[in-house]
């Protein structure tokens, strides 16, 4: 089996040349922030003329100073991060990728389709839709899966009387999108979402959700009363009680279960026909490359490693009730310990 020490000397030219890359981009940087000594006098400036009593003067200074220090920033300093997090993506992840996943598709800068985040019917409407770290692939036991980061948001824009206009940007969906492919098909639409109401306001909340929420849904809510733990993270809303039960096996039931403390997030899961759709929603931005740390150093291919892991474990957990031979108390993946990894 492959350690992460075999992967390391497996891909070690590649490492090696983004190191040298690394480095030249960290002294195109270093020359470009010796422009910011342009908006520094001016800086000096505004702060000697405070004794002067020249406000206008003051003002124009401390301007010109900030609009300096942003434009470099801007325009000469941050493209040189922005292209060597691209080129490390395209290069150096992808080998990392195709040593570890040689059957694994990989493309940094796509991302799970629109219209597949629609079918899922886990969100509302939304304006703007973006993500980037696209996989996809089979499982050992033949789950075709794919999952990226998504960004989806939605502006509203009012107009008071006086004719004024407001725009407010809401997050719809931050995290993981995984979409993974069942055998047997889901005749209805199961939804396994967060169970908020109870964990707030407990009976009352459960009731709301039994009689309001299924209302909303267009469903019923069906209890999964052979496993209490997962009742009281988890509301489950569909018309066909029996298929529920069918779909949600006692393996699954525990494997989404886990992911919600693996993960410690509040995820929701939704079946409709042949998809199984999980969106994990979180704030880490993965696979991200820090420029002030080389790719040489065990550690942060190690984080890496991790990363992929736990992305991994996702598709592992979920897709284990379709292997007939794993039972209750099948073993759950470990995000070190990962059958795709090893």
């Amino acid at each position: 089996m492959k350690t992460l020490n075999d992967i390391r000397r497996q891909i070690d030219p590649c490492l090696q040349k983004n190191e040298a890359e690394r480095q030249a981009t960290l002294e195109e940087i270093s020359k470009a922030k010796q422009l910011y000594l342009i908006p520094t006098l001016f800086l000096l400036l505004g702060l000697l003329s405070l004794s002067s009593g020249v406000f206008p003067l003051i003002g124009l200074l401390f301007f010109c100073a900030m609009v300096g220090f942003f434009i470099i920033d801007r325009f000469k300093v941050a493209p040189y991060r922005t292209n060597y997090r691209l080129n490390f993506k395209k290069k150096t992840f992808s080998t990392f990728i195709e040593a570890l996943y040689p059957g694994i598709y990989y493309a940094p800068g796509n991302y799970v389709p629109s219209c597949l985040f629609d079918k899922s019917e886990l969100f509302g409407s939304y304006d703007n839709y973006s993500g980037e770290d696209y996989f996809e692939g089979k499982t050992e036991n033949g789950c075709s899966f794919k999952f990226s980061e998504l960004s989806v948001t939605s502006t509203e824009t009012t107009t008071d009387s006086e004719g004024h206009s407001d725009s407010t940007t809401t997050t719809v969906f931050s995290g993981l999108l995984f979409v993974l492919n069942r055998e047997n098909r889901v005749q209805g639409r199961i939804q396994v979402l967060p169970d908020t109401a109870e964990s707030n306001f407990g009976k009352v909340g459960k009731f709301f959700q039994k009689n309001i929420g299924a209302f909303f849904k267009g469903s019923s809510m069906v209890y999964m009363e052979g496993h209490p733990e997962f009742e009281k993270e988890f509301v489950v809303y569909s018309k066909h009680k029996e298929e529920v039960h069918r779909v949600l096996s006692p393996n699954l039931l525990q494997a989404i279960y886990d992911l919600r403390y693996k993960w410690k997030t509040r995820l929701s899961i939704s079946f409709i026909g042949h998809e199984m759709y999980v969106a994990l929603p979180t704030n880490k931005d993965f696979f991200d490359p820090d420029i002030q740390r080389s790719v040489l150093e065990d550690k942060l291919l190690q984080e890496l490693y991790n990363e992929l892991a736990l992305c991994f474990s996702v598709v592992e957990d979920l897709s284990l009730e379709q292997q007939p031979n794993k039972g209750v108390g099948a073993k759950r993946s470990n995000a070190k310990d990962n059958p795709f990894l090893l």
